[in-house]
């Protein structure tokens, strides 16, 4: 996984969280915040299982 794809999974989890956050109408969610930091962290993880580091 390179930055890139990081970035772009990043940035789409942010959307649609900002899109079900309007859709819902809670602004207090923070759901666009919530799936950033959740896709981020499948990417490092992913990183990590793909580069074997320990």
């Amino acid at each position: 996984m390179s930055y890139g794809w990081a970035t772009i999974f990043t940035v789409g989890a942010w959307l649609v969280g900002g899109f079900l956050d309007g859709l819902l109408g809670s602004g207090a969610l923070s759901l666009n915040t919530l799936f950033a930091i959740i896709a981020m962290g499948c990417c490092i993880m992913k990183f990590i299982k793909d580069n074997n580091i320990q």
